[in-house]
């Protein structure tokens, strides 16, 4: 008799039971993977456990009842990676696409460096289960989780991998679940992250939601990976969150973290607020160039915290030397709790976005570290403290920005072409799934986007902001004739109790719109967003 495989309804019933047990409460309001609904869809199960094989050979695969197959996974199809005595190895490409993953024991689900599989669905990766080079895709809530992860350090001897240069498999770290990490999601739909997860070099979201809930790191061997954030790319630290590159020094990159025009950072969001800090870690390093570390924020980007209490539970931005038992992706101690900040020689950032901070903690931050657009907009910051490791007083530590203030995708080397492909493919993939997913097609005028050439040769075409100097009236239009369409401004999703589109939106600031459409028969679009940047 075949052995009976988990259901997503059992693998969200046990997330449900694991949160609870561990803070012996449920959340206030639910992650959106839980409320997601799901059409039923076929499972497979790999039929020879301890041997490994290639995902799209139907022979590796059987029903769950043990039936033979004929056609290998999709989309639309849940696989299941049983248990085995020895480690086997199941190998894709970016042809391949599978809707839930469930991984046990010795199995190891794998692309190869940028032919990442494509996951549509959850991920759900148990104690001593592998996956390596995967992106996340779809139009759905889902999660990603990581059971028993942990981080390099000097006793466990464990290292993150370049896909060029191996190390051997008993000194893999399993928290390593790719080398370029892509998340690319259909409107607002998120993908939260669960528990320790890492990437060796650089992440790109490239639209979508990606909410960290567990400690997330990148960069952890190449020393010169970004975390970008692309149009319409939000990135949420959810309460207890830590996000951070392994790489103290950034000396082979132009910043840590990049949010570009329609990006954001947000400590919780307007649904799910902020219960206890999340942290926001940086490189700790020599600054001997304007922004060499920390964080750029271009016009455009936005910058937010919504916290329960901005007293207690708060953004705290700091420094990776913060955390005592902080290591690089090879296992190099990089913290250093009693280190301070001197001179040029902390984290520095570059702020030229949409910034409103209500419960920030900002600490390690070097001489002049904060550099901003307009620097008077700390005036209207509240609930914002400064810990004992900057470097001075909170009036010496800003500075004018000195930076391209709306530079989307910075040019970083001879090999960034094409890794800034990526992305494009990756959006050029959204769209024409959206032709066949999304009768709605919302969209807004006036235009807010133009486009710049960089790059050796100019041969890169990036999309930067309009910057409107008067009012604007904004129109948003539907494919769908009779749609009922909905939209905020407040960073929170559209709902039914949200104000209804019927006349033009009047904006004199730089404002993010998200928008929503409804008919009967076709049920809801994806979430539209985009941001209007005035000067």
């Amino acid at each position: 008799m075949s052995k009976r495989r988990p259901t997503l309804a059992m693998i969200l019933s046990c997330i449900v039971f694991l949160v609870t047990c561990l803070t012996g409460h449920t959340r206030a309001v639910e992650p959106a993977y839980q409320t997601e609904v799901w059409l039923e869809g076929r499972t497979l199960v790999w039929a020879h456990p301890g041997q490994g094989g290639q995902i799209d050979d139907p022979n590796n695969w059987a029903t769950v009842s043990g039936d033979a197959v004929t056609t290998p996974p999709d989309r639309n199809t849940d696989i299941v990676l049983p248990a085995a005595e020895q480690l086997y190895i199941v190998k894709g490409g970016r042809v391949d696409q599978v809707r839930h993953v469930t991984i046990e024991n010795l199995a190891l689900l794998t692309g190869s460096h940028r032919n990442e599989v494509e996951i549509w669905g959850n991920c759900w990766v148990k104690a001593g289960g592998y996956v390596k080079y995967v992106s996340i895709r779809g139009d759905k809530h889902t999660f990603f989780r990581l059971d028993k992860g942990v981080f390099p350090t000097s006793d466990n001897g464990l290292k993150y991998m370049h896909p060029s240069r191996r190390v051997p498999f008993e000194k893999q770290c399993r928290s390593q679940i790719s080398h370029k990490f892509q998340v690319c999601k259909y409107g607002t739909a998120s993908v939260e992250m669960i528990g320790n997860i890492g990437a060796s070099d650089e992440v790109m979201l490239q639209h979508g939601k990606m909410i960290i809930s567990g400690d997330f790191r990148f960069s952890g061997v190449t020393g010169k990976g970004a975390f970008e954030i692309y149009d319409g790319g939000i990135l949420e630290l959810q309460s207890g969150a830590r996000i951070a590159p392994f790489d103290p020094s950034n000396r082979k990159c132009v910043y840590n973290m990049d949010i570009y025009r329609n990006g954001v950072i947000q400590a919780g969001s307007p649904e799910r607020p902020l219960t206890e800090d999340a942290y926001l870690l940086l490189g700790f390093a020599e600054n001997d160039k304007s922004g060499r570390t920390g964080l750029y924020s271009a016009v455009g980007s936005m910058i937010r915290v919504y916290s329960e209490d901005p007293t207690r539970a708060r953004l705290v931005i700091s420094s990776t030397s913060s955390v005592a038992d902080f290591y690089t992706g090879l296992g190099d101690l990089v913290g250093n709790p009693t280190q301070k900040a001197e001179g040029n020689k902390g984290i520095a950032m570059q702020l030229a976005g949409d910034i409103q901070l209500d419960g920030v903690v900002f600490d390690y931050v070097s001489l002049g570290g904060m550099s901003l657009a307009d620097p008077n907009v700390i005036q209207q910051w509240q609930h914002v403290t400064y810990g004992p490791h900057c470097a001075a007083t909170p009036d010496k530590l800003v500075s004018p920005l000195t930076v391209n203030a709306n530079a989307y995708y910075h040019d970083r080397g001879a090999d960034q072409a094409s890794e800034y492909a990526l992305t494009v493919t990756a959006m050029k993939n959204m769209a024409d799934y959206l032709e066949q997913a999304d009768p709605f097609a919302l969209r807004t005028e006036p235009a807010n986007t133009q486009t710049a050439a960089i790059g050796k040769g100019k041969q890169i075409q990036v999309p930067v902001a309009v910057m409107f100097e008067e009012s604007i009236h904004v129109t948003i239009h539907s494919k769908v004739p009779g749609a009922r369409i909905r939209y905020t401004t407040d960073g929170s999703e559209p709902t039914k109790e949200s104000p209804q589109y019927t006349d033009p939106i009047t904006l004199d600031k730089t404002t993010k719109i998200l928008v929503k459409a409804y008919k009967p028969g076709m049920g809801f679009s994806p979430t539209y967003s985009t941001t209007y940047v005035f000067k």
